[in-house]
């Protein structure tokens, strides 16, 4: 399945298998179609959060909804860093990263909720800039994360699928905290 002028779906052994979970997610879906649909869930919540809702989280050493936002945010960011370092034929070795520090580093909490969705919208714009500009040549490039292969396809479709992952869990779990 093509989804976008020569994006194809991963195949095994182009990504480590923890990721597979969040390729299935979006493997079946047309991705600007499922990025837009993201957005406007994300916005429908982060636009009418106060501060104090914000910080609201289902449980201890649960992230607050500023800090799921943030996470995601900074996630979609680094595959986006990665994605771009693979197309352009980087052979180094891509470093990994541990969320729960990113997060507790960053201080979402301290960032105001509109702030956060303006990030995050702003950065999907960048994104899908990056992924509309990819010559079709360089969809099939593999380059090392956490060394391990990585497609350039895997790293896009991680980035929705990832979301998708959180979207359920916002149903689940952060929409009955705040009705």
């Amino acid at each position: 399945m093509e989804t976008t002028k020569g994006l194809k779906i991963p195949k095994a052994g182009d990504f480590p298998l923890f990721y597979k979970r969040y390729i299935d997610l979006a493997s079946a879906k047309d991705l600007k179609k499922l990025s837009l649909d993201q957005e406007m869930f994300i916005k429908s919540i982060y636009e009418k959060l106060s501060k104090d809702q914000a910080l609201l989280s289902y449980g201890v050493e649960k992230w607050s909804f500023s800090e799921l936002l943030g996470h995601i945010t900074d996630t979609e960011k680094l595959m986006h860093f990665r994605a771009l370092s693979i197309s352009r034929g980087e052979k180094s070795n891509l470093p990994s990263f541990d969320q729960d520090s990113y997060v507790i580093n960053a201080d979402f909490n301290a960032i105001a909720p509109d702030k956060l969705l303006s990030t995050f919208i702003l950065h999907r714009e960048l994104l899908w800039q990056f992924i509309d500009d990819i010559p079709q040549s360089k969809w099939e490039n593999v380059g090392s994360v956490s060394s391990g292969p990585m497609s350039l396809s895997a790293l896009i479709f991680i980035i929705f699928g990832h979301m998708e992952h959180h979207i359920q869990i916002i149903k689940k779990d952060y929409l009955p905290l705040i009705g």
